[in-house]
């Protein structure tokens, strides 16, 4: 036969069991948990406050703060790093709620959540690519105001990413003496991102792979068009004043292209 004190334990530890059942935010009102969700976002608890606002836009999606609620949740998950479901919830806002005055804000937070899962430039540039489309539609829809002018900030951000990565191949090709490939990729970087830092270290490593050939017009044009065009970059300077440098690769000796 159980005791008394027993009992009593027993006793708790099936409310306890029965209390930890319970659907969490059980009972609580739409304004109750809005408010708890809201705090919990304010002090950096993006796990709570993601769990509090999706239990509310799904429970109450008739609530008169709906639309912030989905903000806040969208937000959550973008401090939380969680960029894909930043993505799906802010695409949601756009969609459901296109005229909505927060609407121009998620369209930012899709420009930001795609630009946040831009990986190194020589990994896949999809999301560098799309961050990129984004931000400049971004930037074209709301011209002039706060949204407008950050999108153009981050599309330019993205831009310069991919001209980096383009570089970056064309270097890994240059070192390893394919110059063929390299002069190519170069060519490619001058013609597709004519307006980011990687332009000039494209026309410095022309310069040294005609120079390698021994195609004095081509030397002559790209020292021309470097020193013309971007004549405060260090490739420029190190033109007009060269100094040793490990940075600049040797480039190996290769006989050129039968046509130059």
């Amino acid at each position: 036969m159980l005791t008394r004190s027993v009992a009593a334990g027993a006793l708790v530890g099936l409310l306890g069991a029965a209390c930890a059942s319970a659907p969490p935010y059980s009972g609580w009102t739409a304004e109750q948990l809005y408010e708890h969700a809201q705090r919990a976002f304010e002090d950096g608890d993006w796990g709570e406050a993601r769990r509090a606002f999706e239990r509310l836009v799904l429970t109450f999606p008739g609530f008169d703060q709906a639309v912030e609620a989905r903000h806040y949740l969208a937000r959550s998950f973008f401090n939380a790093e969680e960029y894909l479901s930043a993505v799906s919830e802010f695409t949601r806002i756009v969609q459901v709620y296109p005229d909505h005055e927060r609407t121009p804000e998620a369209y930012m937070g899709l420009c930001r959540s795609y630009a946040g899962m831009s990986p190194h430039p020589q990994r896949d540039p999809q999301y560098t690519i799309q961050a990129r489309t984004t931000c400049r539609n971004v930037a074209g829809d709301f011209p002039g105001t706060p949204h407008g002018d950050s999108a153009s900030v981050v599309a330019l951000e993205m831009h310069n990413k991919l001209g980096r990565r383009a570089y970056e191949e064309g270097y890994f090709y240059l070192q390893r003496g394919v110059l063929e490939s390299a002069e190519h990729v170069f060519l490619y970087v001058l013609e597709s991102y004519p307006d980011t830092d990687a332009t000039p270290q494209a026309m410095a490593r022309l310069v040294e792979i005609y120079q390698e050939w021994g195609w004095e017009d081509q030397v002559e044009e790209f020292t021309r068009r470097l020193l013309n065009t971007y004549p405060d970059s260090p490739e420029a300077q190190e033109l007009l004043f060269p100094v040793a440098s490990d940075t600049v690769p040797t480039v190996r000796s290769r006989a050129p292209p039968a046509s130059g």
